[in-house]
């Protein structure tokens, strides 16, 4: 019997001729694209080998050898002291030069901030100083000398102080910090010993960078000098020169709040302000309007205050800002803070008897935190 195939069946067969030869077309993973990809990476590393192979010939080529070592003085740094720093070995090229040494043996002098290398071939280099900037001078608490200290804490060099007759070597020292736009800090522990070129890592140092840190910039700007005998007792003179009891830096967004509340309700009127406990605040101000601060602007003026402060007598309406005491009518002083009785009366007439926990405002009456900032 003749066996005779469908016509479906024929096109099944041939569909499966089709798909066999579509398969047996195809390259095998072994075949030709993965020969170009070998290949191409045969003749990358072949390239990358002819240029090391280069580069280390050039690098030791005479052409290249350095001759000539540029520089331009900066304020503390001569030319030629930058070359003798930098040492460069004779025979060094602008391809084999070591950065990292030469950047090392400039830092001998902590004067030098960054360096940057500029290649001028065939044979010249010259080196950039970028000078470190003063951000704090630092009054030492014994002697006349001061201490120039980085803005990445590193400690540059000493400074000696020439005070001279009706000075102190506070007022120049403040004179020196404004000179050079930076800050001062005095009042620092006995203990405290620089070493140019090493970090300051002094825990009173420590604590006046976070509040120099969280302060805001408005703020921060109004502070001419910190004192810092310790971590629990630091103290800032703003450029109007209140002065204010800053403690540990603790709270410091809430201490700046409160600093802020005050000196704005009592213009010019403020001397001292006492937030080391910034739920307590404490705060003295002169009893004229029209008063207006002034300490460390500069050094004549600081003195002309001092002296005027010792010689001028208390008159009628005024205050005794050392003190916190106004004059009464015949001739004796009471005590801001408390009436003749030794109690204080409330804004809701009710008297207390210690006072030591409230702020008295300026219409003569003691209100509690909550009351004063409108926080009840």
């Amino acid at each position: 019997m003749a066996f005779r195939r469908s016509d479906d069946d024929t096109r099944q067969a041939r569909g499966s001729e089709r798909l066999s030869y579509e398969r047996d077309a195809r390259p095998s993973r072994d075949g030709r694209p993965m020969r170009v990809v070998i290949i191409t990476l045969v003749l990358i590393a072949a390239l990358l080998v002819v240029a090391l192979v280069g580069f280390i010939v050039l690098s030791s080529t005479p052409a290249f050898t350095i001759t000539s070592i540029d520089a331009e003085d900066t304020e503390h740094l001569t030319a030629e002291n930058i070359a003798k720093l930098a040492n460069v070995e004779e025979g060094t090229t602008l391809l084999n030069i070591d950065e990292g040494v030469i950047t090392e043996n400039l830092k001998r002098n902590p004067w030098v901030g960054s360096v940057t290398f500029v290649r001028e071939f065939p044979d010249r280099l010259k080196i950039v100083i970028e000078e470190r900037v003063v951000d704090c001078v630092v009054k030492m608490s014994t002697g006349s000398v001061c201490w120039c200290l980085g803005n990445d804490s590193i400690w540059i060099e000493p400074i000696n102080l020439t005070v001279k007759d009706g000075q102190s070597a506070d007022d120049v020292a403040l004179a020196l910090a404004r000179d050079m736009g930076s800050l001062l800090i005095t009042d620092v522990p006995t203990s405290m010993s620089p070493s140019a070129g090493e970090t300051a890592s002094d825990e009173v140092l420590v604590a006046v960078a976070a509040y120099r840190e969280q302060f805001s910039e408005e703020f921060g700007a109004q502070i001419i000098k910190f004192s810092a005998a310790s971590v629990e007792s630091i103290a800032c003179t703003l450029e109007n020169g209140v002065e204010i009891s800053l403690g540990a830096p603790t709270d410091i967004d809430i201490k700046e709040a409160v600093i802020t509340e005050l000196l704005a309700k009592h213009p010019n009127q403020i001397t001292y302000i006492n937030v080391r406990v910034p739920s307590q605040p404490s705060y003295r101000k002169l009893g004229v309007e029209s008063v207006t601060g002034g300490s460390g602007v500069t050094v004549d003026e600081l003195a002309d205050e001092t002296d005027a402060a010792a010689t001028q007598q208390p008159t009628d309406g005024q205050t005794d800002a050392a003190a916190g005491q106004t004059p009464s009518g015949d001739g004796q002083t009471t005590d801001n803070a408390q009436q003749e009785d030794g109690t204080g009366q409330m804004a809701d007439g009710s008297q207390v008897g210690d006072t030591s926990d409230l702020i008295l405002g300026e219409d003569g009456y003691y209100y509690t935190y909550e009351q004063y900032y409108g926080l009840d």
